[in-house]
């Protein structure tokens, strides 16, 4: 009898201990979505999950610890301690019994892509003269009707080889509706604006070239985007002369929250709808500007001034094309320029979230531009880029990872392959692997990778560390690029998950 009433009390005790665990286990997965930026917001939550399932902090019985983790700024220890009744044991002098249980949450959140400063794409065209100091890109976005193989893998709804601005063209695997999404983060008010953020049609008559591939000026007054952002697709593919040629675009601005990639839980602050406007004259150059003072902009029901924002956590802003509901000319290649001011040491940081599309319209040089920031906290973990479509280049080059040090990376394996399609369900074929001490880059011949994906997986030491934790591509083409490319760049791993 002796020994069923202390196993008795042994059940007790390790049904406890389980949910004491599941509690902890729920508290950390709970608060750690909100680090490393907002710490209190995570103690906070980890408090209330952990009170929900009975553990309160201060309560009589139990004691609940939540603290960042000595090691990473992006994990949560919860500790939760409560005392536990037991039944038979009494009789030995035990009234109650002491169970203790910790977890460890890791949060592996998004990376910040292309922009360590508070503008993502040029404040003039790179081959204009007098335009130096450039990330050397503009962000890109394609029409609805577009095919996917002119460089954007997302907003493009035609699939590789299909034909431009045709409603019936084949299905894209990964085409999606949001567009392309940037986060801001600042620790003041800080307002949004565009340069070009417009499609610009050609709009010149039959007389002008449409599409600038060359150096030649064009006939006087004709005009085009080609020596500027980038914008075509008019005179390609639709009408050059109608007014309402190319994209209608369409931004929002997101309050934040804790999971910046899906905005259908963010509240909505700002939003305007763009339509295409006529092409300008190059003497007329384009100007920073928020959405509301664009020509021809169609407010939404927010009000001009609420592009001006202040707060804490990252703010999301989305760019994307309208659907035209099956209308033609509506493919066009957009670029544009996007920044959050005031910048500087102490003002705004914009980035993009999850991936990005960019042009590049640079003459023959070795040319870097910001890929993604790397905290030293993902020390030992894989980072991967993937670009779709980098076969667009003059001649052949190469394109090399660039790790914080500036340098070529080679501390750790490299390994490089190529998914021939945007069949999701197509296998990537490997093309190399590069060892730990050689460089991480790919040589690429004219076409080689039109219609392509590229990934490289690149293996962090476990002694990886950095104070500018910005990685940057490197092109080096000697024959100059004009391409359109779409980047992916993520760690490997669950991104939410218990560690401990």
């Amino acid at each position: 009898m002796g020994i069923a009433a202390i196993s008795a009390d042994l059940a007790w005790y390790y049904l406890n201990a389980s949910r004491v665990q599941r509690a902890a286990d729920a508290a950390a997965l709970a608060g750690v979505v909100h680090l490393p930026q907002q710490p209190a917001d995570a103690d906070s939550t980890a408090f209330d999950i952990a009170n929900r399932n009975g553990y309160e902090h201060g309560d009589l019985a139990t004691n609940t610890v939540v603290t960042p983790d000595d090691i990473s700024a992006n994990q949560l220890r919860v500790h939760i301690s409560t005392d536990v009744d037991t039944f038979f044991a009494k009789v030995l002098g035990w009234d109650t019994m002491t169970i203790a249980r910790s977890s460890v949450a890791e949060f592996i959140p998004p990376l910040k892509l292309g922009s360590p400063e508070n503008q993502f794409g040029n404040d003039c065209a790179p081959e204009q003269s007098g335009c130096t100091g450039q990330p050397n890109f503009w962000a890109n976005i394609h029409g609805y009707w577009t095919d996917t193989r002119s460089g954007d893998a997302f907003s493009s709804h035609c699939a590789s080889g299909e034909p431009n601005d045709d409603p019936g063209c084949g299905g894209n695997d990964w085409d999606r509706e949001y567009g392309y999404l940037y986060g801001i983060e600042s620790p003041a008010e800080f307002t949004v604006e565009f340069k070009d953020l417009e499609f610009r049609n050609t709009s010149n008559g039959p007389e002008c070239p449409g599409n600038k591939q060359t150096n030649d000026p064009f006939p006087d007054g004709c005009t085009s985007d080609w020596t500027r952002t980038g914008d075509r697709g008019c005179e390609t593919w639709g009408v050059p002369n109608s007014p309402d040629c190319g994209p209608t675009m369409y931004v929002a601005l997101y309050g934040p929250d804790a999971t910046p990639l899906d905005v259908s839980d963010n509240d909505l602050l700002c939003e305007a709808t763009i339509p295409p406007l006529p092409q300008v004259a190059e003497s007329e150059p384009y100007v920073w500007q928020t959405p509301a003072a664009i020509p021809g902009v169609i407010e939404e029901s927010l009000g001009s001034a609420c592009w001006t924002k202040s707060g804490l956590g990252t703010f999301v802003l989305q760019v994307m094309v309208k659907d035209p509901d099956g209308a033609t000319n509506r493919a066009g290649l957009n670029r544009y320029s996007v920044r959050a001011t005031p910048g500087g040491l102490s003002g705004a940081n914009l980035f993009a979230i999850g991936d990005f599309a960019l042009y590049n319209n640079v003459g023959g040089s070795t040319t870097k531009f910001y890929l993604a920031e790397v905290p030293a906290f993902y020390n030992g973990k894989t980072f991967v880029v993937e670009l779709w479509d980098a076969g667009d280049a003059k001649g052949g080059g190469t394109l090399a990872v660039v790790d914080p040090t500036g340098d070529v990376f080679n501390d750790g394996e490299c390994r490089i392959s190529r998914r021939p399609n945007m069949d999701a369900d197509t296998n990537w074929a490997p093309i190399s692997t590069i060892s730990a001490g050689s460089p991480c880059q790919k040589s690429i011949t004219k076409d080689e990778h039109n219609g392509e994906w590229i990934k490289y997986e690149i293996d962090l030491p476990a002694t990886y560390s950095c104070t500018f934790c910005w990685w940057q591509m490197q092109y080096n083409y000697p024959g100059g690029v004009n391409d359109t490319t779409t980047w992916r760049a993520y760690m490997i791993g669950n991104p939410i998950h218990i560690i401990d």
